[in-house]
C-alpha cells in the first residue's frame, strides 16, 4: 500500500487529501496548527501532524517512517516551508511533488497598489489616512503595528482560531476590530464589510481564485476603494495543479 506524505494548510491540500482518502493509501498530512487539523476529514488510513518542523525535523520525520513521496501543497507564500519541504525530500532520497496554484486573470482598476512584502505594505499604508481592511491572516499583523493610529484604522480579518485570536488581541486589535471568520469568502460579503466599517484600503495577498482573491479585487474596484496588493517574492513555475497530480497519482496507485 502507498504511504503519501502531504504538506497542507490550503484548500488544495484539504480536496488532495480527500481524494486520497478514498483510495486504497495511506496518508500522513502535516498542518502547522491544530485548526488546521479540525478542517481535515477523519479516516483510518489518515495521520495527521500537527508541530511544525524546521528542514532537519522535516528530514528525520521523513527517514523515520517509509513514504512512497512528499505531496507539497503549501500556500504559495508559504516560500521558506517548501523550501525546506523540497530540500529534506532530496536529502530522504523521496520524489517531491509542488502543487501550484493556477493563475487567476482579473478586471483591474487604477485603483490598486503593489508591494513586495507586508513590510513594504505598512510603509505605504502609514502614508495614508482612512481605514484599512487587512486579510493577510494573523501570522504577520504584527509588521502592521507600525502604522500610526493602526488601532482603530485597521480591521483585521483573521481564521477563528483561539491563539490567533489571543495573539492579535494582545497585539491592539480588539472589538470590532478583529473579524474572526473562516473564508473564502464571497464578493458580497467583501463588500458588505468595506461599506459596514467605512474601508478606503483592502490589504491582501494574490493567492488566487481559492483563496479568494478575485472576490477581492472585484469588491475593491466596485465600491473605489484601493486594493493593496501584496506580490510573491518569487514566481512558482515548477510543479503541479490538484487536478495533474491527482491524474499523476492515479495513474501509480
Amino acid at each position: 500500500m502507498k504511504h503519501y506524505l502531504i504538506f497542507a494548510g490550503t484548500t488544495e491540500g484539504r480536496k488532495l487529501t480527500e481524494y486520497l482518502m478514498n483510495k486504497d493509501v495511506l496518508l500522513t498530512v502535516c498542518v502547522a496548527t491544530e485548526y488546521g487539523k479540525i478542517l481535515l476529514p477523519s479516516h483510518p488510513n489518515l495521520t495527521v501532524h500537527t508541530k511544525p518542523m524546521d528542514a532537519e525535523e522535516m528530514y528525520l520525520y521523513m527517514k523515520a517512517q517509509v513514504f512512497d513521496a512528499v505531496l507539497d501543497a503549501t500556500h504559495p507564500y508559504a516560500l521558506i516551508a517548501s523550501k525546506n519541504i523540497k530540500l529534506a525530500s532530496k536529502r530522504a532520497s523521496l520524489p517531491y511533488y509542488r502543487i501550484l496554484r493556477p493563475k487567476e486573470e482579473w478586471q483591474t482598476s487604477e485603483h490598486v497598489v503593489y508591494v513586495k512584502s507586508m513590510e513594504a505594505a505598512a510603509k505605504y499604508l502609514s502614508t495614508t489616512t482612512g481605514n484599512i481592511l487587512a486579510t493577510t491572516g494573523s501570522k504577520e499583523l504584527k509588521k502592521l503595528t507600525v502604522i500610526p493610529d493602526y488601532q482603530n484604522r485597521i480591521f483585521a480579518r483573521i481564521l477563528p482560531n483561539p491563539q490567533m485570536v489571543s495573539d492579535s488581541f494582545s497585539l491592539g486589535f480588539q472589538g470590532k476590530h478583529l473579524i474572526c471568520m473562516q473564508g473564502p469568502f464571497s464578493e458580497e460579503l467583501n463588500t458588505a464589510m468595506i461599506y459596514q466599517f467605512h474601508i478606503s484600503y483592502l490589504l491582501t495577498k494574490n493567492s488566487g481564485k481559492i483563496g479568494g482573491f478575485l472576490e477581492k479585487a472585484e469588491s475593491a474596484r466596485k465600491t473605489g476603494i484601493t486594493l493593496v496588493v501584496i506580490g510573491l517574492q518569487q514566481e512558482e513555475t515548477e510543479g503541479y495543479s490538484l487536478e495533474e497530480i491527482i491524474e499523476l497519482l492515479e495513474n501509480a496507485i
